[in-house]
């Protein structure tokens, strides 16, 4: 199941975020970003045993050519489920991407910067047919018949592989485990998520004027919409190329649509304040030049930039109001996620 993805004019959505905005702060209604239930696909539903699988698969660098990288070895927890450096490191050295946040990636209707796949499963890079992460040449590089064999040879996980889904490990069993582990990094727990479920003292008073900055003057719910904080949409906002490519095209090299020349897809925002990088090739360390980014309007000479991309003319009281908000949709205990015990 995915959630639906709307295209509409750019200058109707901000039009239409604006009426929004202004009639959610009239009525002082914070259901709308209440977190929905994740979607499951029905061909993978959830199950305690089926999680604790992919929590191991996800923490086990025999999955990598070599034994040398997991998939939390660059999505790493107290890192806010992202990278820890600029660029991911592969099998080929520096790559081109930060490595994204994993938390609240189960709301994704598409996966990786430039959308290239259409879930969680395909994501991996364990299905056949879909380059991803596990199989990708230049990232962990592993063999995934070669992977299937090494893990049915390992008794434990040959027993776990049998109990889940009723015969050996396969590709797409492999895929089916990590994915339903990460549809359990969800930031429920972060104080925002409590305070729009009626807790009034989860966040601070200057987090809530920075909530009210982040609908109104800051703009930034035109794109980090209610209530995933991500339209699952892509956009230009003239991010400086920095790292290894000298270009990097984005949504377009999917889509072959000049519209879509450097767009990127929107992330979600929770557990942001723990990154160590942002943007889509790490150009940034701090939320406080992020902020910066969007307040001067990103680059007016960059000619695919996209129009909601304006000066704010934010205060410096504001940019800080901002932040504390930003703060408030930590959830800590996906920052504690700990390595497992591997057969």
């Amino acid at each position: 199941m995915k959630l639906p993805e709307f295209r509409v004019a750019k200058s109707a959505v901000f039009a239409g975020f604006c009426l929004f905005s202004g009639m959610a702060a009239q009525a002082g209604d914070l259901s709308d970003w209440k977190l929905p239930a994740v979607p499951v696909p029905a061909d993978n539903p959830q199950s305690e045993a089926k999680v604790a699988l992919g929590h191991q698969l996800a923490f086990d660098p025999r999955l990598s050519k070599n034994d040398s990288i997991s998939c939390a070895g660059c999505h790493l927890p107290f890192a806010g489920g992202g990278g820890h450096t600029p660029r991911a490191f592969g099998q080929g050295g520096e790559l081109g991407r930060w490595a994204p946040s994993w938390v609240n990636a189960a709301y994704y209707d598409t996966l990786f910067w430039d959308g290239r796949a259409s879930s969680l499963e395909e994501q991996t890079g364990a299905l056949p047919g879909h380059m991803g992460p596990i199989s990708a040449p230049g990232e962990m590089g592993g063999d995934v018949n070669a992977i299937v064999k090494r893990l049915n040879g390992i008794p434990a996980y040959k027993k776990q592989f049998n109990k889940v889904f009723g015969e050996d490990a396969t590709g797409p069993n492999i895929a089916k485990a990590i994915a339903a582990f990460e549809r359990t990094l969800v930031a429920t727990d972060s104080p925002f998520q409590r305070y729009v479920n009626g807790d009034e003292k989860a966040i601070s008073p200057a987090a809530k004027r920075g909530f009210e900055l982040f609908q109104g003057k800051a703009q930034c719910a035109a794109c980090h919409s209610a209530p995933l904080m991500t339209d699952n949409a892509y956009h230009n906002i003239s991010v400086p190329q920095v790292g290894p490519l000298k270009e990097d095209l984005g949504r377009y090299e999917v889509t072959k649509d000049d519209a879509d020349k450097g767009a990127f897809k929107t992330p979600s925002l929770y557990n942001s304040a723990s990154f160590t990088f942002f943007m889509h090739d790490g150009a940034m360390s701090t939320m406080e030049q992020v902020i910066e980014h969007y307040n001067k309007g990103g680059d007016a000479k960059n000619p695919n930039q996209d129009a909601l991309m304006t000066p704010l003319k934010l205060t410096k009281a504001e940019k800080k109001d901002l932040v504390a908000f930003m703060k408030t949709l930590t959830d800590k205990h996906l920052n504690r996620i700990h390595t497992p015990v591997l057969p």
